[in-house]
Order: structure tokens, then sequence, then C-alpha cells
């Protein structure tokens, strides 16, 4: 065999695993890609089951608020005092209303309306946030000093 066809013969061999290289990449590229999606709808599945179990919790907690308001309407009611029953009966038909919208509406719906009032009535809707996170903020609070021994009872 001559050098000619020596040098043929391995560059011909070397195109081979250059191409078998080539095909392995795209191969673990593509593999790769699948793995990301399936990672990627994965975690938002898990996601979303979290968003629901919360935004479930959520609506029974406004259903709570709306028992505990309608209680406060008809105290109101019992001592004659009809604009204080009817402001908290108000109270508990958009606590009530809200509660549905939770449960009825999903995810992508709900943010769309949150933005949709955030944008009409921005002064309400801050005014509402920081309402919530002063809420928020007392509620930890009191149920983190519930958890620690009291020092009372050393």
């Amino acid at each position: 065999m001559s050098d000619t066809q020596s040098r043929a013969s391995s560059e011909a061999s070397a195109g081979n695993s250059n191409d078998r290289h080539g095909l392995d990449r795209d191969e673990l590229r593509q593999q790769a890609e699948e793995t990301r999606n399936e990672l990627r709808d994965a975690a938002r599945q898990q996601a979303e089951s979290l968003l629901d179990r919360q935004k479930s919790a959520a609506a029974d907690q406004a259903e709570r608020v709306t028992t505990v308001l309608h209680k406060m309407a008809d105290e109101f009611e019992r001592q004659e005092q009809p604009y204080f029953s009817g402001c908290v009966n108000e109270l508990a038909k958009r606590s009530d209303a809200f509660s549905r919208n939770l449960r009825e509406r999903d995810l992508e719906a709900l943010m769309e309306q949150t933005r949709h009032y955030s944008r009409q009535h921005p002064a309400l809707f801050m005014g509402g946030a920081i309402a919530a996170g002063f809420m928020l903020s007392r509620f930890m609070r009191s149920s983190g000093q519930s958890d620690l021994p009291s020092s009372r009872s050393m």
C-alpha cells in the first residue's frame, strides 16, 4: 500500500470518527434538552400544585372571615346600629366574592385580574398590599411567640 492510500485510509477513518463524535454530541445535546424540558415541566407541575393548595387555604380563610363579618353585622343589627351593620355586611359580601373567585379561577386568571385592578386603582391596591403585609407580619410575630416556651412557666 502506498503512502497516499494509507493516508486516505486514515483520513477516512478519522472522518468517520469525527462523524460519530458529531452524532454523539447531537444525541447528548438532544437528551440534555429533553431532560431540561422534563425537569421544567415537573417543576411547573409541583409549583402549580403548591399554589393550588395555598389558594385553597386562602379561600378557606376568606370564608372564615366572611363568617366572622356576618356575625359582627348581626351584632350591630341587634345593637340597632344599621349604618355599621350595613358596612360590615358589605365587607362580608366582598369577602365571600373573593373566596368564590379564589376557588373558581385558575392562577393565570387571578394574576390578570390582580394586574387589571392594580392599574385601575393603584392607591387602593398599594394600601391593601400594605395592610396585608402588616396583618401578615402581626400574624407571624404572634404565631412565633406562641411557639416559644414561656419564661413565666419556668
